[in-house]
């Protein structure tokens, strides 16, 4: 029984080592509603820099209140992945502007090195896409795309009216091992399709 327990300890402690861990901060007021990650872990230069990273976002987020059609802005996040040396989260900043018939956003999506707390290229997991074949890729149903709920499968019908399009840089990594590349609504779907991905790996 004692060499049971302290086996499960030891687990739970190399496990508390390797995780990134993370506290959600709240600050909200009249015109703003923000909710983002902070992070913890033991290389606390790594986690200054993922927090710096966040912080950009909601300060350029903050900027948008100047506009004076601008009726609230605001932030959210999800935590997707997180293994011993990468943490995978969304991070959703919101707008709403007061004769829109809609609010707007946008999803981006973030991999950290949590030795580095630097943002992870695509390319750390698979070889560089070439923007075109990807584009042929997808009009051709060779490449999944799905609806924001990553199971609704979406026929990504705005692909024939991108002229210039490219590679996103933002994406997910999953548990199970896939790549999604992420496009914003009206990129590939229509607003209520939600962020599209594209299942890569």
């Amino acid at each position: 029984m004692k060499k049971t327990l302290l086996t499960l300890f030891l687990a739970m402690a190399v496990a508390a080592g390797a995780s990134a861990a993370q506290q959600t901060e709240v600050d909200k007021g009249d015109r703003f509603d923000y909710k983002y990650p902070v992070f913890t872990q033991e290389n606390p230069q790594a986690a200054q820099r993922m927090n710096r990273d966040i912080q950009k976002m909601v300060s350029k987020s903050r900027k948008d209140l100047r506009h004076p059609d601008m009726r609230a802005v605001g932030s959210n996040y999800e935590l997707i992945y997180e293994n011993d040396q990468f943490v995978c989260l969304t991070f959703n900043t919101w707008y709403y502007y007061d004769k829109a018939a809609h609010g707007m956003y946008y999803t981006h999506g973030i991999v950290y090195d949590k030795t580095t707390g630097k943002r992870v290229p695509y390319t750390r997991f698979i070889e560089k896409l070439d923007a075109e074949q990807l584009k042929q890729d997808i009009k051709a149903k060779k490449l999944p795309v799905y609806g924001a709920d990553l199971k609704t499968v979406s026929e990504a019908p705005f692909i024939d009216n991108i002229d210039k399009f490219k590679v996103s840089k933002d994406y997910i990594i999953t548990e199970d091992g896939h790549l999604y590349l992420m496009y914003q609504p009206y990129e590939l779907d229509c607003y209520a399709a939600g962020v599209t991905y594209v299942k890569v790996k």
